[in-house]
């Protein structure tokens, strides 16, 4: 058996993860606040892993539970698995718990989830000497049948991951080589921060379409996107691009992105959305108050707008956005601000710095 894995968050993707590095040999415990979820897991003994995977079957889990240190213990890996609204949250609870020597990933990041996190670990006196880093996305695209059983539609072969600061990359690298070899190291947290897509394909469109979710219209999300809806989102991205050349990283535009991962064709941002072979049967939301808006707003777009603001790149589509959003939708959290995330006074070149090491 292979070193253990600790997992935080047994939801669609928690649970995929833990079945699937456990058909791949490594010992793995996972933790979720839902005691009848840890229940179910302990009963069944691990996660059955159906559909599109380089790997399928039944893989045991050592241990579910409720009590995140006694996952964490022994750990050199943790994967945190969970929406990134409750990255802050649970880098609180794991606090008293980190070892040196142990790796922290965030898993996706959203935006700039490593440095909410380790601003959180700052402020509550942590002195773990841990590794800290993040990837764009999920490795799976999957959902939970129930408990203990998920279906797995497509899995990436490679997304950017980086560390922060990145010049632990080559160690991460060597760590996950064995491990999770779909994460691609790259420059640094500002490249997968930038590489999170769903700042972008999730809070516009949903704001765009109020019309058809509020008057309960059927529709779908991506297959019946607008040109013009598709216009405001080519306009984001070209504010995202801006910010990428500001900080001199190498990031592609949605549409060659989209080309590139997805099953579709066209000569416009357009046709490629409404071309993806993918996107067939997602259908569009029916509140407003979804986490393409509570959770995307706060976590991403803002999270952009800081780093725009910290390169001293003007994002007026992403600040209309996320006003636009707040006017709609009340609770929307403050999210990832240049106060939120320690990062006032901070000067570009100093925030590379700190990206960087």
């Amino acid at each position: 058996m292979k070193e253990p894995i600790a997992i935080i968050g047994a939801g669609n993707g928690g649970q995929a993860f833990a079945g699937y590095l456990s058909l791949h040999g490594h010992e793995v415990k996972i933790f979720d606040v839902v005691q009848k979820t840890v229940d179910t897991l302990n009963e069944k003994g691990g996660v059955l892993i159906e559909g599109n995977c380089d790997v399928t079957g039944f893989g045991k889990i050592a241990l579910a539970s409720t009590d995140i240190s006694q996952v964490m213990e022994g750990a050199k890996i943790i994967l945190v698995v969970l929406p990134s609204l409750y990255h802050k949250e649970i880098a609180k609870k794991m606090t008293p718990y980190l070892k040196d020597g142990q790796c922290v990933v965030l898993n996706p990041n959203a935006s700039l989830g490593t440095v909410e996190f380790k601003k959180q670990l700052d402020d509550l006196g942590c002195t773990a000497n841990i590794m800290l880093a993040c990837t764009a996305t999920l490795l799976f695209a999957c959902r939970a049948v129930e408990v203990g059983h998920v279906v797995i539609a497509g899995q990436k072969t490679s997304f950017t991951a980086s560390t922060y600061p990145s010049i632990r990359n080559n160690e991460a690298k060597e760590l996950f080589a064995k491990v999770l070899p779909q994460f691609e190291f790259c420059e640094d947290i500002i490249r997968v921060s930038l590489d999170n897509l769903n700042a972008f394909m999730h809070p516009g469109p949903t704001i765009l379409n109020t019309g058809r979710i509020e008057s309960h219209t059927p529709f779908e999300y991506y297959l019946d996107m607008t040109p013009s809806q598709a216009k405001f989102v080519e306009a984001l991205d070209e504010e995202r691009m801006s910010i990428a050349k500001a900080f001199n990283v190498s990031c592609r535009t949605l549409k060659d992105e989209y080309l590139d991962i997805y099953e579709t064709h066209g000569e416009t941002f357009h046709e490629v959305i409404t071309n993806c072979e993918g996107y067939h049967g997602i259908k569009g939301q029916t509140s407003l108050r979804t986490r393409y808006v509570m959770e995307d707003i706060p976590c991403s777009l803002v999270a952009i707008q800081t780093m725009g603001k910290i390169a001293g790149v003007p994002t007026p589509c992403t600040d209309a956005m996320i006003v636009i959003a707040r006017a709609m939708v009340n609770d929307i959290e403050e999210g990832r601000t240049l106060r939120n995330l320690g990062l006032e006074n901070v000067t570009k070149e100093e925030f590379i710095s700190m990206c960087r090491g």
